[in-house]
């Protein structure tokens, strides 16, 4: 007899989601003040640590303010500043492209709807959600690694694709906290919910957990491993500000 999937109760998954909003507040890691700035660093962190990305965006924002002058940047010039990123020949030209049709097919303006946003060279249905949440509070579900493993290891979906659990995870959470999903689970996905050797006995929501391979024993440098991974939080939240504010 085949064994029936177990889906968790959508009250639980509200009371997860506010559970960790409190703990990862504030906005998503790539959302960064603009939709030009958002789409870009998005489009720039596919395969690539968020850290990465956000030292580099400030040199390239420099160069290229806005999508007018990107679109007439060489790729060369581009492909010199993103050359520190994975796969940054393709991404260069994805990010020259994709602002040349933002003038053509969109008059100057990045679209606001995920039809509009997915014609966009570089541009996928991930990178389209987090630019409908942020920047045009429009519910929607960005699934990346982060979100596609621990969602499945809290057992609110069983899915192989981040497309599938995205089509999952639209029905299953309610819109007013579609948001939240992106901007919690990515951080708790660095800080605590990692993919080799999750530090379950730091999560806030362990209780909550389906995940059979819970490790509960408190490692011999439990401190030392959280401090360092609050570091890297607030390293890359540091990051993030100097993308936001004014390039002088």
């Amino acid at each position: 007899m085949k064994r029936k999937k177990r889906i968790a109760p959508q009250e639980e998954i509200v009371d997860v989601l506010l559970k960790l909003r409190k703990h990862f507040s504030g906005p998503g890691t790539m959302e960064l003040g603009s939709p030009f700035r958002t789409l870009v660093g998005v489009v720039l962190s596919a395969r690539t640590r968020d850290d990465q990305v956000l030292k580099i965006l400030p040199r390239l924002f420099k160069e290229f303010p806005d999508a007018s002058t990107l679109a007439e940047a060489p790729i060369l010039a581009v492909q010199k500043i993103v050359s520190s990123l994975g796969f940054f020949r393709q991404k260069a030209k994805n990010l020259v492209g994709l602002s040349k049709m933002i003038g053509v097919s969109f008059h100057g303006r990045v679209p606001s709807s995920m039809e509009g946003l997915v014609q966009l060279p570089g541009v996928g249905r991930k990178t389209a959600s987090i630019l409908l949440v942020s920047c045009f509070g429009v519910p929607a579900v960005a699934v990346d690694t982060h979100v596609h493993r621990v969602t499945n290891r809290l057992g609110w979906v069983r899915t192989r694709t981040a497309e599938q659990t995205e089509r999952a995870l639209l029905v299953l959470v309610p819109d007013r906290l579609k948001s939240t999903v992106n901007r919690v689970f990515v951080k708790f996905g660095r800080k605590v919910c990692v993919p080799r050797r999750p530090r379950c006995w730091a999560c806030p929501i362990a209780s909550f957990c389906r995940f059979p391979g819970k490790i509960l024993k408190l490692p011999a440098h439990a401190e030392e491993i959280m401090k360092k991974a609050a570091e890297l939080e607030q390293k890359i939240e540091s990051l993030r500000r100097c993308v936001i504010a004014p390039v002088s």
